[in-house]
This record gives structure tokens, sequence and C-alpha cells, in this order.
């Protein structure tokens, strides 16, 4: 039995700069007033002593001297969407005033829009996260106050990390799979059996379903007659993920554009969850030891497992990491490389899982404005700065028309390359691989 949460210590409140000068101020006008001689001083100071000896008696009343409870720090959700918002709550006592102040993380947005509200006893924020990954809501300073304002006093709650899962795109493609390799599913074979699609109507053999039987044909002919029926499988898809690097976009792209780590996390949310719904296995290999390895499963439970370990992932400090390299792949496996194909390695790991028997497809996950100068013609190239600020377009469009060579290669070896655009980016591509499926092939001699 877990024992419950230490309790943290209680706010010792601290007389303000008010209470202080109104108590010398209200004992300086009365002990001037009776040693002057002059009464006229004694209107000036009892207000101010007066308050101050409210505020005293009102805390000794309420037993405040020993100190009042921490405010408590609670979220109404810690797992949401790009774009969703969690309510913040700073719940402290009743009757006391109680400022909360939230610090801006980097692509979250706060309500108020500075993060801070004062409010009696509970204060209620606003976090909305713009970006997936691990978002800390905090620490948080809380200042609480009497009602008088008399007494005060101030902490920081520890934060609390937000899990914010990739938004939830649904593609706009086909279900299709080139190769099925499992046993039950939704995709239909060229293997009769068990299933649902109708192949052809034949004579009735020993062992066949009775609630096969085709009566129509029966009465017509006198003989028994049955339904045969193609098998429907499902298929084991793998998805590749590049995180090697994370690319940025360039410096005239407009505000919030993805870089290149956030279109391979979001095309690998919308890919997994694509196929699940179609009741494949999906699985996920990282390259770049970002993400942890998922291992193949289905469901909706597999879904939860893919996004809670895609919004695992922190962006570090963009360093360049060393590739992991996939052992082995069962033939006739769909793959899904999502990479902006920069690393050789990866290039050479594409290779292997096509020797291996798996179908790939790659999803360029480079941002169109890396190597794109288009928008500097006729604008002067900035002559300041260091050497890497002044070639940079240059240099990565000459990357861009290198990498033209090796998407170039990909296609001629049948891997065929889309940019990821969106929930469609996908579609042309399974659709030439399901028409590739049905079509007639030449007979081997």
């Amino acid at each position: 039995m877990s024992s419950p949460p230490p309790q943290p210590p209680p706010l010792r409140m601290r007389p303000t700069a008010a209470l202080v000068r109104a108590a010398a101020i209200g004992c300086g006008a009365l002990a001037l007033a009776v040693l002057a001689g002059r009464p006229e001083l004694i209107p000036a100071g009892l207000p101010l002593l007066a308050w101050a000896l409210v505020a005293l008696a009102r805390r000794i009343l309420r037993g405040e001297e020993q100190g009042i409870p921490t405010p408590r720090l609670s979220v109404n959700r810690r797992r949401l969407e790009e774009g969703g918002t969690a309510a913040v709550r700073v719940a402290g006592t009743p009757g006391m005033l109680v400022a909360a102040t939230i610090p801006r993380r980097g692509h979250t947005a706060l309500g108020p829009r500075h993060g801070s509200l004062g409010a009696d006893g509970t204060a209620g924020l606003r976090v909305s996260a713009q970006r997936w990954g691990q978002v800390s809501v905090g620490p948080v300073h809380v200042l609480v106050a009497d009602a008088l304002g008399a007494f005060r006093a101030q902490r920081e709650l520890p934060p609390l990390t937000l899990q914010v899962v990739p938004t939830a795109t649904v593609l706009d493609a086909p279900t299709e799979v080139p190769t099925p390799i499992g046993i039950s599913g939704a995709h239909l074979s060229s293997r009769r059996g068990d299933g649902t699609a109708l192949s052809e109507v034949r004579a009735f053999r020993p062992g066949d379903r009775l609630a096969r039987i085709n009566w129509r044909v029966t009465s017509r002919t006198r003989q028994l007659h049955t339904n045969a029926t193609f098998t429907e499988q499902d298929t084991e898809v793998l998805i590749v993920t590049d995180t090697t690097a994370d690319i940025i976009p360039a410096p005239w792209a407009e505000p919030g554009t993805p870089t290149s780590l956030d279109m391979t996390v979001r095309a690998t949310s919308a890919i997994a969850r694509h196929y699940l719904r179609a009741g494949d296995r999906v699985s996920l290999f990282d390259l770049g030891h970002l993400i942890g390895p998922v291992p193949a499963g289905s469901g909706p439970r597999q879904l939860r497992v893919l996004t809670d370990a895609l919004s695992r992932a922190h962006r570090d400090d963009g360093t360049l990491r060393p590739v992991r390299r996939l052992r082995s792949v069962r033939s006739g496996t769909l793959a899904v490389v999502c990479t902006p194909l920069l690393n050789p390695a990866t290039i050479t790991q594409i290779g292997d899982l096509v020797a291996h028997g798996a179908d790939v497809i790659v999803v360029d996950t480079l941002p169109p404005s890396i190597g794109d100068v288009s928008v500097l013609r006729g604008r002067p190239l900035r002559s300041g700065g260091a050497a890497s600020e002044r070639f940079w377009p240059e240099a990565w469009a000459l990357r861009r028309l290198l990498r033209r060579t090796t998407v170039r290669e990909l296609r001629e070896a049948g891997v065929p390359v889309t940019a990821w655009r969106g929930p469609s980016s996908l579609a042309p591509v399974l659709l030439s691989l399901s028409a590739a499926r049905s079509a007639p092939r030449r007979r081997r001699s």
C-alpha cells in the first residue's frame, strides 16, 4: 500500500509594508498628540492604528499565527492534442486573495495573456499547447494575502508536465497494401478461404459449410453448390522515423512553420492512425534514438502507446545523432520511412529494407523553405555576419540539388518518394501501389 504524498509546509504570513506603515504612523501620531498637546493629530493616526489592530485581531481569530495551508496546483487534463487547452487551478484558502503567475514557455499560449491572475480563494488559468511534446507548467509563483492586505506570503509551486500528442490527422488515402501477409484482416487477398468477398460458385464438397450453400444455383441445377470466397488478410506496417537531426525552416519562412522533426512526428502519427483503424499491425522504429521503439500491435491501445511515445520525445540542442540500424524485417512488410533524406546512413537503411523484401515508401519531411532561393530573387543578400550566415541560402540550395539525385535513384529503384504536405500526401503513392498489386504480371519462364 503506497503512502500518501508528503504535505508541503504551511505558509507563514508576514506583515506587509502597508501594515508596518499604518502601525508606525498611527502610534506616532497618537504619541505626538499626547506629548505635544496637539489633539488634532488624533483623527489622523487613529484610523490607521484601528485598521492595523483589526487586521491583527482578525488573524488571531482565524488561527493564522502558525501559518496557512500551501495552495495546491492541479490541471484538468495531463494529456492533450496540439492546439488543445488545459485548465490550471491554484486552490488556496477561502477568504484569501490568491495571485498566481505562470512563466510562458515556447509554443504555448496563456490565458490571461501574460499568465497572471488574482482571485478570491482559487485562481484559474489556461495553457494552450501549440506544439507536440512535453510542456512544463510552472514553476508557478503564488502570492497569498488576507482580505485586508495586512499579511501575505509567497511560494513557488513545483511544475507539472503536460503530454501533448500530435494532431489527430486522418489520411485521405486508401487502406490497401501491396502484400498482405497476415491470416485475418481487412485486406482482400488472392487466396481462397473464409471471407466475405465472393470468389466463385462451385459444386459442394465434403467439409464445406452448410451456411455457404447457394440455394438459387442449387435449385436451378438440381445439385448442391456453395459460395467460395477470398480470405481477408492484414499486414504489418513498419514506420521508420529519422530523428538524427532537426532541420529548422529558412529565416524567411512564415512564423510557426514546422521543422523536419515536427513534420516527421505528425506524419508518423497520421500514418499509424490510418492503418490501425484499418485493423493492421503497426510498429515504430526510430533511427535517431529520440523516440523509443514500439513493438507491433493493433487496435486503439496500440494507437495510444504510439502517440505517447511520440509525445515523450524531447527536442535537444540540434546535435547530429548516430543512426541505429534495423537488423531485420519480415518480407512483405509495408515500411514507411519518414526522413528528410539528408543522412547517407538513412539512405543505406532504406536500401536494406528493400533488400529484405519490404514494400518501402519514403515520406520526405524536409521543410519546403530549405534550399528555396526563389524568394531572394530581386532582393540583395545580407553582406554582414559570419560566413555561414552570408552563404546559408546558397549552401542549402546546393544541398537540395544534390538531394534530387538521391530521390531520382530511389524512384528508379522502385521506391516511391512523396513529400509530406498534409493528409492527402500519401494518396497518389498508395493508389499506385494498389493498382500495381492488381495489375497483370508477366510469367517467368
